[in-house]
C-alpha cells in the first residue's frame, strides 16, 4: 500500500469511528429528567392534593398534623407544603404537607367585677393574656375592679388571644379649690364649678381674718377627690 493510500485509509477509519460514536451517543444517551412545577396544595384534603400530584408525577408525603395558624383553613385539610407552589422538581420528586388540626378555643371567663390581678391570673391559667387595661371612672365599682372585658365573658378566644380590660378609678375625679380667705357664698360658688359641694360649717376665731372668712377647709386645696363629694369649711366668727 502506497503512503497516500495509508492515508487515506487512515481518515476514512477516523470518518467511521466518529460517526459511529456519534450515532451511538445520540441513540442511546437517556433523555434529559422532566421537570415539573410544583402546584398549589394548600387548602386540598389529601386525596385531592395526592390526585392533583400524581398526575404529574409526583409523591405527597404527609409530614404530620399541628393547630392552624388561620380560621379558613379547613381542618383535616394541607396548611403546609414543602416546596413551595411554582418550586421545580425532577419526576418522582416528594412533596411534602402539613395537615390542619382542630384549633383549640376556650370562652373569655367572667371576670367583671373582680380585682384587676384576679382578673389578668383567670385569663392567664386559661392560655389567654391580659391586653390593654384603661381605668374609667365609675362611681358604683370599686376602685381597681373589672368594669367590662373586651371581647365580653364567654366569647370564644385562641389560646394565647388577648382580652382588653377597663378598670374603675372610682368616681370622677375633681381637685378641690383653695376656699381660704373667701366668703361661704364664694366658697360654695367655687366648688359647685369643680363639681363638689360644701359640706360643715365650722366656726373659729382669727383675729388676723376677715369675719366671715373661711379659715380651714376640709379636704385641702389641691386634694382629689370624687366629684360630689362634701369639702368642710370652718369660718371666722
Amino acid at each position: 500500500m502506497s503512503a497516500v493510500q495509508y492515508v487515506v485509509s487512515g481518515l476514512i477509519s477516523l470518518v467511521v469511528s466518529a460517526g459511529t460514536y456519534l450515532v451511538m451517543h445520540t441513540v442511546m444517551a437517556p433523555p434529559p429528567e422532566k421537570v415539573i412545577d410544583v402546584p398549589q396544595i394548600v387548602g386540598l384534603t389529601p386525596d385531592q392534593a395526592r390526585g392533583l400530584a400524581e398526575p404529574l408525577g409526583l409523591f405527597l408525603v404527609i409530614d404530620g398534623q399541628r393547630e392552624s395558624d388561620s380560621d379558613k383553613i379547613a381542618v383535616g385539610s394541607v396548611m403546609e407544603q414543602r416546596p413551595l407552589q411554582g418550586s421545580r422538581l425532577k419526576k418522582g420528586g416528594e412533596v411534602h404537607a402539613t395537615l390542619a388540626l382542630p384549633v383549640s378555643k376556650v370562652a373569655v371567663p367572667g371576670i367583671v367585677g373582680q380585682p384587676l390581678a384576679a382578673a389578668q391570673k383567670a385569663l392567664a391559667d386559661l392560655g389567654l393574656k391580659a391586653g390593654t387595661v384603661t381605668e374609667v371612672p365609675n362611681p358604683t365599682v370599686p376602685v381597681g375592679a373589672i368594669i367590662a372585658s373586651e371581647p365580653p365573658s364567654g366569647t370564644q378566644l385562641r389560646k394565647g388571644d388577648s382580652v382588653s380590660l377597663q378598670v374603675s378609678k372610682g368616681g370622677e375625679q375633681a381637685l378641690v379649690p383653695n376656699l381660704r380667705g373667701r366668703s361661704l357664698g364664694s366658697a360654695r360658688k367655687a366648688l359647685e364649678q369643680a363639681g363638689l359641694v360644701l359640706g360643715d360649717v365650722r366656726k373659729g376665731s382669727d383675729d388676723n381674718a376677715a369675719d366671715g372668712a373661711i379659715l380651714k377647709q376640709d379636704p385641702a386645696p389641691g386634694a382629689a377627690v370624687a366629684k360630689g363629694a362634701k369639702v368642710d369649711v370652718t369660718v371666722n366668727d
